[in-house]
């Protein structure tokens, strides 16, 4: 009764990402937000006229139009999608360390978009003062097994 009630849906690849992820409730549902794209932009912010202007708060330069706009890397890679596809990668392996990662990714994401408002609002966070928030998160939420590697 209860599958034909609900019907059939296609299962999204990221699934794994999201529901084994044994990172703070908050951070995994910003993640989740953030793999269906429902973040608010500056653009959204932009309409409300909760902000004046569309330049990208964490970088200064071009316009936050898209979701992930946000998430700027030092590194050369491919954008979010492709930290995706290796979190999805890494969620396949169920050893303690792979768990861990799903952790710091999603704490991560989560940092990110707080420090990403709080720019908003006025209010700095350094990149070192970041870290910190995540580890602790991590640390906290981690079993005692995995706490040595931290």
């Amino acid at each position: 009764m209860y599958q034909h009630l609900s019907g059939t849906h296609t299962k999204v690849p990221w699934r794994r990402i999201v529901c084994n992820n044994l990172a703070t409730t908050k951070s995994v549902f910003i993640l989740w937000l953030a793999m269906w794209r429902r973040l608010t932009t500056i653009d959204k912010l932009l309409t409300w006229i909760v902000v004046t202007s569309d330049v990208c708060l964490m970088c200064g330069s071009g316009s936050e139009s898209r979701v992930l706009d946000f998430l700027h890397f030092t590194r050369p890679v491919a954008g979010f999608t492709a930290e995706v596809k290796w979190m999805i990668k890494s969620s396949k392996r169920g050893k303690g360390r792979h768990k861990m990662l799903l952790m710091f990714f999603a704490e991560s994401v989560y940092s990110l978009w707080l420090n990403r408002n709080s720019k908003v609002y006025n209010q700095r966070k350094t990149a070192t003062e970041l870290f910190k928030e995540i580890q602790f998160r991590v640390a906290s939420r981690v079993s005692n097994e995995l706490s040595d590697r931290l």
